[in-house]
């Protein structure tokens, strides 16, 4: 069973600029809660409102208060800049570990989280820049074996084809992107 099944986790926000990383309780949490404290769930599977929760005002305001939790963003207590949600799974590097602060700042850029299940973990992260352009060069093949994939199918066999191949070019982009913000390859 996932470890993060049974237990609420705090997903951990990190602020790039002052290499600091802190927990935050997640939004899905906060929501899930919100909920129980709404709704009764009895025995036979049926959902009962709880006094006057679910007026028309109720619910408006249950949902105003569930987009601004959506919609909050985490502010560095030290800078005060937007920290990215890197997930359950993200272990800090130490502060004066800039090459490794450099790679995790790369990954996120890349789209990589630190979100899993807690089943198999994270898989594989670079520790050094030597490791890390292998990494993003892999990651590049890979991203443009996919988008060959999505243009040798045909519409009929493929409906999302248009969506799937944007979303891929996209991942290409930002992988070249980072390989040249990293100084690996020259544009």
């Amino acid at each position: 069973m996932c470890r993060y099944a049974r237990k609420t986790y705090k997903s951990h926000y990190t602020c790039f600029k002052c290499r600091k990383s802190f927990k935050q309780t997640d939004t899905y949490d906060i929501l899930s809660r919100i909920e129980k404290e709404k709704i009764y769930h009895q025995p036979d599977g049926t959902i009962r409102d709880v006094g006057d929760v679910f007026t028309k005002a109720k619910k408006e305001e249950l949902d105003a208060l569930t987009e601004e939790i959506r919609a909050r963003k985490i502010k560095c207590p030290e800078c005060g800049s937007l920290m990215a949600d890197l997930g359950w799974d993200f272990k800090a590097p130490k502060k004066t570990a800039v090459k490794e602060w450099k790679i995790v700042e790369g990954l996120f850029v890349i789209g990589r989280c630190f979100h899993s299940c807690g089943c198999d973990g994270i898989g594989y992260v670079p520790q050094n820049p030597k490791d890390y352009e292998e990494y993003l060069k892999n990651t590049l093949e890979e991203y443009k074996s996919n988008v060959l994939s999505g243009q040798s199918q045909t519409v009929t066999e493929f409906p999302g084809k248009r969506e799937y191949i944007q979303f891929w070019t996209r991942k290409v982009s930002d992988v070249k992107a980072e390989i040249i913000r990293q100084k690996f390859e020259k544009a």
